[in-house]
């Protein structure tokens, strides 16, 4: 109840109570002075004339309240000039209102309704969340089982791959083997044919043998002078035969060389002039009576050592028996072999050597050592100059 008195316009209500007291004692006033004067209108009694001034001034008190509150306060304007104006904006408001309420209901009723519809796409959401999830797991397996087959696809093309090639290569290694043996039957019946030829008559050849050979030089070599050089080698190779067979060379058949050894030799020769070793070498085994098939090698020939190099230096101690400088003869010649094929000199293609010494001398020299009464320095010179032809010549020096 408080709180209404605090809500009421004091203000106005005491302007309200002075103005109408000031105009009630004004009306008064006014009232008792034309009363005294006793003034009369329209022909009334002083009396009524009175009652009617108090009945204007009432009505004045009442415009000029109404006029001083709708001054001084909005809502009384409003509600005195506008009411029904108001009233029907109320009545508009209150309808828009009641509308905006039902529609707030319907509102209510249908988020209720859509509440019910989330929760039913949260659960349908859940459920495909997890479906989601479970074909997410069942990708990834996919995947990585895929992942593997690829490996395995490409380690079995791989493999494939290879198996291919290497089955490309064993195809060829075959033809290469039946080749091979074609040959190796052919070579086995040309070899049983030779034995039988050697079974029947003399040997004239063995396969690999040095016929004969002979050095050509110069800055230029024709193919004239290395023709000549061939026909050289050609008698040197039927004097040989006629030797063994201790006849004379017009009745052995000259050997026939392979002609594109002679070709080639010619080609080597003619692009790169110098100091060339031509060896004329059996084909293959040849008997008396037929002639000898041989090729043509050609070799860069070049001075290894000089005359008076030593090639080997060895102390033998006095007492030494026989066997044992005998022994270290030996070895120290077959270095000599060695040192000089690595030097470039080539070896006889039968016996493998690569020169050879004088026997009286190697038995003088091993009865020097035995006799000798103090330590014997045994050193081997180059008896001359050596190419790669060969042969290597030495000699023996003692202390």
């Amino acid at each position: 109840m408080f709180e209404l008195f605090r809500e009421m316009n004091w203000s106005l209500l005491g302007t309200l109570a002075i103005v109408s007291a000031v105009v009630a004692w004004a009306g008064d006033i006014i009232g008792m002075k034309l009363g005294k004067k006793r003034v009369t209108f329209l022909k009334l009694r002083p009396k009524y004339t009175s009652r009617i001034i108090s009945v204007i001034t009432g009505i004045g008190i009442a415009l000029f309240t109404l006029l001083v509150i709708s001054v001084a306060s909005e809502p009384v304007r409003t509600a005195l000039f506008s009411m029904n104006y108001v009233q029907n904006q109320i009545t508009s408001l209150t309808a828009e209102l009641q509308q905006n309420r039902t529609n707030i209901q319907e509102m209510e009723l249908e988020l209720f309704r859509s509440k019910g519809d989330v929760i039913e796409k949260q659960e349908e959401l859940q459920i495909l969340e997890e479906k989601l999830s479970s074909g997410t797991k069942n990708l990834k397996e996919a995947r990585s089982e895929l992942e593997k087959m690829t490996i395995l696809k490409d380690k079995t093309e791989e493999e494939q791959k290879m198996l291919l090639e290497e089955k490309a290569i064993l195809e060829q290694e075959s033809k290469k083997l039946e080749a091979s043996v074609t040959a190796l039957k052919q070579e086995a019946e040309k070899l049983k044919a030779d034995i039988q030829h050697l079974r029947e008559g003399r040997i004239a050849a063995l396969t690999g043998e040095r016929l004969a050979q002979g050095v050509i030089s110069g800055p230029e070599s024709t193919a004239h002078q290395i023709d000549q050089a061939v026909d050289r080698l050609i008698g040197e190779a039927q004097a040989l035969l006629a030797y063994r067979f201790g006849t004379k060379p017009e009745s052995i058949k000259r050997p026939l060389v392979d002609k594109s050894s002679i070709d080639r030799a010619k080609s080597v020769i003619s692009k790169t002039p110098g100091r060339y070793l031509l060896r004329l070498t059996a084909l293959s085994n040849a008997v008396e009576g037929e002639p000898v098939m041989a090729e043509l090698e050609t070799y860069n020939s070049k001075l290894i050592f000089n005359s008076g190099d030593m090639l080997a230096e060895k102390d033998i101690k006095k007492g030494s028996s026989r066997e044992d400088v005998e022994e270290t003869l030996f070895i120290m010649l077959r270095d000599v072999n060695s040192r000089a094929v690595r030097e470039g000199v080539l070896r006889d293609p039968l016996s493998g050597n690569v020169g050879s010494i004088d026997t009286s001398e190697f038995m003088q020299v091993i009865e020097y050592i035995t006799n000798s009464k103090s330590d014997v320095r045994l050193r081997i010179f180059a008896a001359q100059d050596i190419y790669t032809e060969g042969p290597v010549k030495i000699r023996f020096k003692t202390n």
